[in-house]
């Protein structure tokens, strides 16, 4: 199966209202459910029969199944992409192999069967309730470019940090990292773990190899800081990433399976809006278990800002997100910041645009 492809599913389930729950929940995700087998005589003649079909696609069985048995699980292993069991009673099915307890909502369904694409070789068992953590992870995404993304995550961690709150800042937008050019940060990149450059402010960037580890690296790092701060960059094309396996995209699936608030910033031009639409339906197609904000960026003074404002709410407002900001332009404090290499706190503690964003700062301190 080519890294773009979305994955096939056989389910194997007898209990008719788990098993339409769970074809149908994957099936208006875009997957496509080729095979619902009524027992295992029809799921071992299904992948006998069809070989090709076979090998790409994950099987979801259930213990009710007739005639399951851990023998004939083991033989069809080697035949499938990846088995998946569920069960109401773990304990007593456990002869079976790994199973996990039956999910409740379509998110979690949908965050499991992910976890099993980003990482098939990996145990899955957090993948249905987040593990007791000392962070809040917030994710920053882009609704297309120059939105602003960057300069916003930046600043909330230096923003949590003046509070005392040990925060870390990783750079995730593997297609144009730009954290540590604009931090004056060498060598960034060649790090394993993260580097502190301030009291209690911590800088990472993703490479490919830590990419690779991505959740034995994010349990250290929930476990390390109070907060965390992720710059995804752009998240268009949204759905397709969470179900694609390459490198690039393990940062995106984790934020929104495991992160406690995706935040989504938008510019207010004609484009910068499009663009914004463009994600949201997006966002309305696609389960994502992490909690839902928009940040309108650059917003204008006066009538204009008011009419900006009202577009971006019509657009927004339907997929009752936690929270909605509005950022106003501040042309000068950016550039002052850039030129500086430096955070605006330490360029103009007194600008509008500080002020906001101290403002959102002190909504994640808990």
């Amino acid at each position: 199966m080519s890294d773009l492809e979305l994955p096939t599913v056989i389910t194997a389930i007898a209990n008719p209202e788990i098993e339409s729950f769970v074809a149908g929940t994957l099936f208006a995700q875009g997957w496509s459910v080729i095979f619902r087998a009524i027992d295992s005589d029809a799921l071992e003649g299904f992948i006998k029969g069809s070989p090709e079909s076979a090998c790409a696609a994950i099987v979801i069985f259930a213990p009710d199944l007739s005639g399951i048995t851990r023998e004939r699980l083991d033989a069809l292993t080697p035949k499938v992409k990846q088995l998946i069991g569920f069960s109401n009673n773990i304990t007593q099915d456990a002869s079976l192999g790994e199973l996990h307890a039956i999910p409740i909502t379509t998110t979690d369904l949908i965050s499991l069967v992910r976890g099993y694409i980003r990482a098939p070789m990996l145990r899955q068992n957090t993948q249905l309730s987040r593990q007791v953590r000392r962070s809040q992870v917030l994710a920053v995404g882009s609704a297309g470019s120059y939105t602003g993304c960057t300069t916003l995550a930046i600043n909330i961690a230096m923003e949590l940090s003046i509070v005392e709150k040990a925060t870390l800042l990783i750079d995730a937008n593997f297609r144009a990292p730009s954290i540590a050019t604009l931090l004056a940060v060498r060598n960034l990149q060649s790090e394993a773990g993260w580097r502190s450059i301030a009291p209690a402010l911590s800088i990472a960037e993703i490479s490919q190899e830590q990419a690779l580890s991505i959740d034995t690296f994010m349990d250290q790092a929930t476990q390390s800081f109070d907060h965390i701060i992720i710059d995804l960059g752009s998240i268009s094309g949204l759905s397709n990433r969470l179900t694609d396996r390459r490198w690039t995209s393990t940062m995106t699936t984790w934020s929104c399976d495991q992160g406690d608030e995706l935040m989504v910033i938008a510019r207010p031009d004609v484009l910068g809006l499009h663009r914004l639409e463009q994600v949201t339906s997006l966002i309305q197609k696609t389960s994502i278990r992490s909690a839902l904000s928009f940040t309108l960026n650059m917003r204008s003074q006066g009538r204009k800002g008011s009419e900006e404002e009202v577009k971006f709410l019509a657009i927004t407002t339907p997929l009752h997100p936690r929270n909605v900001r509005m950022i106003s332009r501040d042309t000068r404090a950016i550039t002052a910041a850039q030129a500086l290499k430096s955070t605006l706190i330490e360029v103009n503690e007194r600008s509008g645009l500080r002020k906001s964003i101290a403002a959102i700062a002190s909504e994640l301190v808990r």
